[in-house]
């Protein structure tokens, strides 16, 4: 949930400034990236915008500052920076949750105070879509209902569509600390699946799946089975110890739903496609950072990694992982056979240890690893997997591996993305992958060769 104020007036970067901040029921984590109106008779009627995001850091046991009435806190948004205070006053009616309740907000003395600047004037419109309030509320895009009704509206609609199976247990809580339901994870995949399917169709699955929850034992299923939904596709894959196996695919909506009947919680793909198998057009790096390693140090890596493969001629996309690092992916025509396609991501990753052995790794051992950023090229072999974009995952806080922008990266944080948010970030923002599908590279003998020069050096 998200501890509300309402702030009349706005803030102000003048420390003097006291401004009134009304406390206000608490509103599900989904509101946070919600942009649209909110229609008459419901609580906050009026058209909505993100003003601002970024982080917000406690200076000290926010719950004990709560209930103290004083909360200081330090701000890295867009728009707002630094320290900041949260006083509570004698005004007001207090609810019994400390709705109503007046308090004062304003700027901390620090080097981003700025008493000669009006931010709510200078800066009026959203960090998400560029619009103001009186834009928004002059073409609404979203209409803003309570979270139960839309919930139950959905649920109804859910069980009506002509998948070829029945959906059950929608009611089941699978992310507990979030309260989140198989329900809403359905519903998520059917907002995003437009957008995911262009980077799941037709490739070979691994799901985790979770039938109890996030929390509670998961398994791994890369295999077609009894009682599979029908939506889901299969295809005869021969493997490495020369048995032939059906292996799982989806291509459509109804296929990701399957998924989801399933109890997964988390998708993987293969880095080739079912068509033409054993030609893969995925180049996939994992910056996967041992625990001590900053976020800041994972975003260089990628930054390196995209310099790197820039001088090979191979354009290179970004996205988080829903954990704590990235993944960097290179399309490629489907030229390379799956050994070729593994050498070279070999090559990659000790080209990378060799420009910083301090900070990079190319060996999964954990000793290895320690402090540093394992550079996991073994996602490239025929038959290893990664993470699906727009895949939820099985943890704590129901994140997403969501592509990102190299634009963004810098000041991206990774935690936003979740079931709740992302929706409303494909909603609002064009693919920052788009063009990948028009991306035409392959995998260079040359390259390769540059490659080992810089791994030998």
């Amino acid at each position: 949930m998200l501890l509300s104020w309402s702030v009349p007036r706005g803030p102000s970067l003048d420390p003097k400034e006291r401004r009134l901040a009304v406390r206000t029921e608490d509103h599900p984590i989904e509101y946070a990236d919600f942009e649209g109106v909110i229609p008459e008779g419901e609580y906050g009627a009026g058209g909505v915008i993100v003003w601002d995001r970024g982080r917000w850091r406690p200076q000290g046991d926010p719950r004990e500052g709560l209930a103290k009435g004083r909360l200081t806190f330090e701000l890295d948004g867009e728009k707002l920076r630094g320290r900041w205070h949260l006083v509570r006053t004698r005004g007001g009616d207090p609810g019994p949750g400390g709705e109503k309740a007046h308090w004062l907000l304003f700027k901390g003395k620090d080097e981003r105070a700025d008493p000669e600047q009006d931010i709510v004037a200078a800066a009026p419109a959203s960090v998400v879509s560029g619009r103001t309030v009186d834009e928004v509320i002059e073409a609404p895009e979203r209409i803003w209902h309570s979270h139960r009704s839309k919930a139950g509206e959905l649920d109804d609609l859910l069980r009506d569509l002509p998948l070829g199976f029945q959906l059950t247990n929608l009611d089941k809580i699978v992310y507990p600390e979030q309260g989140l339901t198989k329900g809403q994870v359905v519903a998520y995949l059917a907002v995003v699946a437009d957008r995911m399917l262009s980077y799941v169709r037709q490739r070979p699955l691994m799901l985790l799946r979770c039938p109890e929850g996030s929390g509670k034992p998961c398994f791994v299923q890369k295999h077609t089975k009894p009682g599979t939904p029908p939506p889901i596709g299969s295809v005869e894959i021969e493997g490495s110890d020369g048995l032939v196996e059906e292996h799982m695919f989806v291509d459509d909506l109804p296929g990701l739903l399957g998924l989801a009947q399933l109890g997964a919680l988390e998708i993987h793909t293969w880095a080739g496609r079912t068509d033409k198998l054993e030609r893969p057009d995925r180049l996939v790096i994992d910056l996967d950072p041992d625990p001590s390693v900053s976020w800041s140090r994972v975003v260089e890596a990628a930054l390196v990694l995209r310099e790197l493969l820039g001088q090979l001629d191979l354009e290179s996309f970004v996205t988080t992982t829903g954990g704590k690092g990235l993944h960097v992916v290179a399309p490629l025509t489907r030229r390379a056979s799956w050994d070729e396609h593994k050498d070279f991501a070999r090559a990659i990753a000790d080209a990378m240890v060799a420009l910083d052995p301090g900070g990079f790794v190319a060996t999964a051992t954990k000793a290895a690893r320690r402090g540093k950023i394992f550079i996991d090229w073994l996602r490239n072999g025929r038959g290893a997997t990664f993470i699906a974009p727009y895949s939820m995952r099985a943890r704590a806080g129901a994140p997403v591996a969501t592509p990102i922008s190299w634009e963004e990266l810098p000041t991206v944080d990774p935690g936003r993305f979740t079931i709740a948010t992302v929706p409303g970030r494909v909603h609002a923002m064009p693919d920052p992958w788009a063009a990948m599908a028009s991306t035409r590279q392959s995998l260079r003998s040359s390259a390769l060769a540059r490659l080992v020069r810089v791994s030998q050096s």
